[in-house]
């Protein structure tokens, strides 16, 4: 298990948790920016379905996750520093369009799968989406391929031979950001959906801090190999 496991669950947890805390309002901000975007995508998505326009809905499903997905990079930049105890370097997303261009790419690729994954054969295809790409952001924000379609590569081979544990992260992960729509349990109100997505915005925070120790100690693993 340890050759599957380089970094513990409870590690990585207790790195996000600090990681977050330390570093609350950058990593906050970045959260909100990237979760405002698709929120308004998924607003006009909710439009179009109570108009019956069902493809326009999809459209722009996938819009707010491309472009949300594109406006994350400082959120995985700012995870990365957190994670490795820097201090955050706020402009350092922006000085080169290419990082966003390759994010875009990635975003392009990934939600794309994703979201046919969760057509065809029970969703199993999005599942191995997250897997083999869920690192896209970290190797982009590390600058540690050039380009969108070598950063997918990279974050393939990062998980190479450890995607049940990568499974399990995963699943671990989902439930504890699942603890953010507990408000919704209550009812749908403008409260508890802003609640909602302000608990979102820090677990998510929690669970990138804590993706990229593992992000590290995975990139450490392969480059002894």
């Amino acid at each position: 298990m340890s050759e599957q496991f380089p970094l513990r669950i409870s590690a990585m947890f207790r790195s996000g948790i600090s990681g977050y805390v330390k570093n609350l309002v950058p990593l906050t901000a970045a959260g909100a920016v990237t979760i405002a975007v698709f929120g308004i995508f998924r607003f006009w998505a909710q439009m179009a379905i109570d108009d019956g326009k069902t493809f326009q809905s999809i459209v722009f499903d996938l819009l707010g996750l491309v472009l949300a997905g594109t406006v994350s990079l400082p959120w995985f930049a700012y995870a990365l520093d957190a994670a490795r105890i820097k201090p955050i370097d706020l402009a350092a997303p922006w000085r080169s369009g290419g990082q966003f261009a390759a994010q875009l790419v990635c975003a392009i690729f990934f939600w794309a799968a994703f979201m046919l994954g969760l057509r065809y054969l029970a969703g199993i295809p999005s599942i191995l989406a997250a897997l083999f790409y869920g690192f896209y952001g970290y190797v982009v924000a590390d600058r540690a391929a050039k380009g969108g379609l070598r950063a997918l590569g990279t974050s393939v081979r990062l998980g190479t031979k450890r995607r049940v544990a990568l499974f399990a992260i995963l699943a671990l992960f989902a439930v504890f950001n699942l603890l953010a729509a507990i408000p919704l349990g209550y009812g749908v109100s403008a409260l508890t959906v802003v609640l909602t997505l302000a608990l979102l915005t820090v677990t998510a925070s929690i669970t990138l801090v804590g993706g990229a120790c593992l992000y590290d100690a995975l990139t450490e693993r392969l480059g002894e190999q």
